[in-house]
């Protein structure tokens, strides 16, 4: 058993290696910023709906027709996005809706 100053060293050691890294990566998620005409990095938007319901019960048809999306919130609503080699699938499955 050791000492209660090697017991207090061990502590303040993790102690100071968690407030490392913390300040290291816990600044939460970063997150893409949207560029001039409201995509994000890869994904482009392919629809923007007012509420999450709206987005779900699209993704929901874009799932069964085989087109991967994703949702994303902004300023104007929610966002389905895609990536370029499924925007083009998603928008024609969405204009048959």
């Amino acid at each position: 058993m050791g000492s209660v100053t090697e017991i207090a060293l061990v502590v303040s050691l993790v102690i100071l290696l968690a407030g490392i890294l913390r300040w290291t990566f816990g600044r939460g998620p970063q997150g893409a910023l949207p560029d001039e005409n409201g995509d994000l990095g890869l994904l482009e938007t392919v629809a923007v709906v007012p509420t999450r319901e709206a987005a779900d019960v699209l993704v929901a048809k874009l799932a069964r027709e085989k087109v991967r999306v994703t949702v994303a919130h902004g300023e104007e609503g929610w966002r389905l996005l895609a990536f370029p080699s499924d925007a083009d699938d998603a928008r024609v499955a969405l204009r048959a809706m």
